[in-house]
């Protein structure tokens, strides 16, 4: 049966009227809903593993790629990843708020190796927005700015993509610093302190790909952020 040319004239309307909803801001103007992915910068990229003389890797090379290491090295020291997203192109004027309707944050394991989940639940790789500018040993341990939650709590799956979504940490980050215009993580397990060998936490890795990959460059760390303007009032 064909559609009649009015119910399908009202379906149109009632779906625009949707559209401009989702797009009207707190003043009643509307603004448009844009969407960006930004991939993580190499240069700011990096893991530290936990020695007494800490020492930054860029990255780790091996045969599935160029990777960020998160666990524990073969001497029992804990290791630390890092990734960085420069979001300048998306700041607003000084006249104009960045509002993050969603952001979703996407890693993607290049490696497993022996046994850094337990399975459980209770040792699982969580995220921390951190501000370290470019990386160096004091990254560490910098206090994080948020706890952004669990990212991984299982691994032993190359390619595999793991989301979180980072809307409501991102928002509360801009509001209190407005003009920055990188947004920085941790990558880390809990708990990861150095162990004693021997330890079943030797040499547990989980292995994710590095900004810096070139060979599979879909598989570096993603930030997507769907977002709008709204004027300061």
């Amino acid at each position: 049966m064909k559609t009649k040319p009015i119910a399908l004239l009202v379906s149109l309307a009632i779906f625009s009227m949707m559209l401009l909803a989702a797009c009207e801001s707190d003043d009643g103007s509307i603004v448009a809903t844009k969407i960006e992915t930004f991939v993580s910068l190499g240069g700011d990229d990096g893991y530290i593993e936990n020695l007494s003389n800490r020492v930054v890797h860029d990255f780790y090379s091996h045969s599935q790629g160029k990777s960020l290491l998160i666990g524990w090295n073969a001497t029992g020291h804990s290791m630390r990843s890092f990734i960085s997203f420069d979001v300048s192109d998306i700041m607003p004027g000084s006249n104009r708020e960045l509002i993050i309707d969603e952001a979703i944050l996407k890693v993607y394991e290049s490696n497993t190796n022996m046994h850094p989940f337990d399975g459980a639940g209770t040792r699982v790789v969580n995220c921390f927005m951190v501000m370290y500018g470019s990386l160096d040993a004091s990254a560490y341990d910098l206090i994080p700015l948020a706890d952004c939650g669990t990212i991984a709590t299982w691994g032993y799956n190359v390619l595999k993509e793991y989301p979180l979504n980072l809307t409501t940490t991102l928002n509360n980050f801009l509001k209190t610093y407005p003009t920055f215009t990188k947004f920085q993580f941790r990558l880390q397990f809990i708990p990861d302190g150095n162990v004693n060998l021997p330890s079943p936490l030797s040499s547990g890795i989980w292995a994710i790909f590095s900004g810096d990959e070139t060979a599979r460059p879909d598989y570096r760390p993603q930030l997507t952020i769907k977002y709008h303007y709204k004027n300061k009032e």
